[in-house]
């Protein structure tokens, strides 16, 4: 029994290129000749009598031409691109190419391809645009833009005109991988943009190291130098120099960076894109599913001991949730960087309270008192800028007046000014400053401020809203000078008031002024009074002499003196009485 139907597969081919002539002859009761080439499959039926089948036509398919395969930069930057997945790969956003792309790959083989690009950046967003082209010939070029990937803390100039480089040695590498994929020597491509910081790090021999800013991009593009198929010939451009000459006037490169920059500007529209990681990037540190752009250990260190920190703040009450999103850390980071090695150390010692204070004196062993040297008073680390002797509180009136005049040339607003020297008085008296006084355009940052605590502003920990209120009043006096700058600047000087207080508090310490020494100083004076009125009689000539200078020269030396002077009399006397005559 034969089936009423059969059909049989062939390669396709346009519908239009089937030629009836060549369907094979139906002699036989089954199809077994070859279809033609355009048949897909065809539909036979019997004829009636006899056994013999012929094509009905119906059914009749066609398949497309096998596809002739050109080498293309678009077939190189898809299969790239198919690669990259949430971790992994980063391919340029857009591909254009104007004109012929061979002339444009005989330019490259020649060595006379030439690669632009430039960086943008604002807000935060960073884009890059790069353009191949030959110096003769700029009909035919390809235009490449990119976003920068990474972090909106990651973004910066630097980063786009990396971006535009990488991007620029990817895109020579896939047309020499579709074109020229034998190759064995490698065409010279010059290779040039405006950030000279880029260029610098990218062709340079130097080690990078993992500190470094945007180690992930240079050290991306060192591995994709090494790996290229060109040999790179780095070239400085000067940038934006259509701001002060005509586009007419700039030379060939300074026209070519105009338009890669003014392209990469437009481009810059989009949302932050996320920094995976390189094809050509080695290793890559990811912290919450987000690539880093170098091993910041900043903050790594936060990610590892701010938990610990918070649980501290909150156990000894020393910032609470509502202070620390008061306070403005970005200002207390740049004034602890502007700080001496020293009192960075000071600080952080005296804001954890665990310094050279009485309490921690006794409780270290190195002290049998913990009284002030000042006033004598117990002491820790917030009493020392509190205590009420004479000698300090003149010196926090000698500082504080200071600092009044020091916010007068950094152009302060006389009312901010007011402000923060009324809440600094807070310190050593928290019933004396009143919101009152404050004008109301104010009182929300005096607010703020009394959250973080007087002691908090000591420790130069300001309020975020100080800034924007001085950065109004700036404004309005058409001022150009950086709120910004002038808040680091006040946490800066605030730390150092504090410091300078520990200063005298030591000075003190160390001298006849110190309530402990006194009371050391008046024991020692009546020892040395008794040793002059008992006389040198009978005495060893040596302890004679001792006893032979004026009792005021004695007595006006300086304690540590006079206690080895009285130590000393009863020594000579142990070493001379064995030899002194008996009566």
């Amino acid at each position: 029994m034969r089936p009423a139907s059969h059909r049989t597969a062939g390669i396709k081919r346009p519908i239009a290129a089937l030629d009836v002539a060549e369907a094979p002859s139906p002699s036989v009761p089954f199809w077994t000749k070859p279809l033609p080439d355009d048949v897909c499959r065809v539909t036979t039926q019997p004829l009636h009598g006899v056994e013999e089948f012929v094509i009905s036509g119906v059914g009749l398919e066609h398949q497309s031409p096998r596809p002739v395969l050109h080498p293309s930069l678009f077939t190189a930057w898809e299969a790239a691109s198919a690669e990259v997945d949430e971790y992994f790969g980063w391919t340029p956003n857009e591909l254009e190419i104007v004109g012929d792309e061979g002339r444009l790959v005989e330019a490259l083989l020649s060595g006379h391809l030439c690669v632009i690009s430039d960086g943008s950046y604002k807000r935060a967003l960073g884009t890059a645009s790069v353009q191949l082209l030959p110096r003769k010939g700029e009909k035919d070029r390809i235009i490449v833009r990119c976003q920068t990937p990474g972090l909106p803390q990651d973004q910066s100039v630097y980063r786009s005109e990396l971006i535009g480089l990488l991007a620029g040695i990817m895109v020579v590498d896939w047309l020499l991988q579709q074109w020229a994929p034998m190759l064995h020597s490698k065409p010279r491509v010059r290779i040039a943009c405006d950030g000279f910081s880029a260029l610098l790090n990218t062709f340079s021999d130097n080690r990078v190291s993992p500190h470094q800013a945007q180690f992930d991009l240079v050290s991306s593009l060192h591995k994709a130098l090494a790996r290229s198929k060109a040999s790179w010939e780095p070239s400085h451009v000067y940038g934006h120099l259509d701001h002060a000459t005509p586009f007419s006037s700039l030379s060939w490169w300074s026209k070519r960076n105009v338009e890669v920059d003014n392209w990469a500007v437009a481009y810059r529209h989009q949302l932050i894109a996320p920094n995976a990681r390189f094809f050509t990037e080695l290793a890559a540190l990811y912290i919450g599913d987000v690539k880093q752009s170098r091993l910041d250990p900043d903050y790594i260190q936060e990610l590892v001991a701010l938990p610990a920190l918070r649980k501290r703040w909150r156990e000894k009450l020393t910032v609470t949730p509502e202070a620390e999103s008061e306070t403005d850390w970005t200002s207390l980071a740049r004034a602890m960087r502007s700080l001496p090695a020293g009192v960075q150390r000071w600080t952080t010692k005296h804001v954890v309270g665990m310094c050279g204070v009485g309490k921690f004196k006794v409780r270290w062993g190195y002290d049998t008192s913990a009284a002030c040297p000042c006033c004598g008073e117990f002491e820790d680390h917030l009493h020392v800028p509190r205590c009420m002797a004479p000698s300090t509180s003149a010196e926090w009136d000698r500082r504080t007046v200071a600092l009044d005049s020091w916010l007068d040339t950094q152009v302060t607003d006389p009312a901010i000014k007011h402000a923060l020297l009324s809440l600094l008085k807070g310190v050593r008296d928290p019933s004396l400053p009143s919101i009152r006084v404050v004008p109301g355009r104010l009182r929300s940052a005096f607010r703020s401020q009394q959250c973080i605590g007087y002691q908090g502003l000591l420790e130069g920990r300001l309020s975020h809203q100080w800034a924007p209120l001085q950065e109004e009043y700036l404004q309005s006096r058409g001022s150009q000078r950086s709120p910004t700058l002038w808040a680091s600047r006040l946490s800066h000087q605030l730390i150092l008031l504090g410091f300078q207080l520990w200063e005298h508090r030591n000075s003190v310490q160390h001298s006849e002024d110190n309530v402990q020494l006194q009371e050391r100083s008046q024991q020692v004076n009546n020892g040395i009074h008794n040793q002059f009125d008992m006389g040198p009689t009978d005495l060893p000539k040596v302890v004679q002499r001792m006893l032979s200078v004026k009792r005021l020269t004695v007595l006006n030396n300086p304690l540590v003196d006079r206690e080895e002077w009285l130590k000393l009399l009863p020594i000579f006397l142990f070493v001379c009485l064995p030899f002194l005559p008996s009566n």
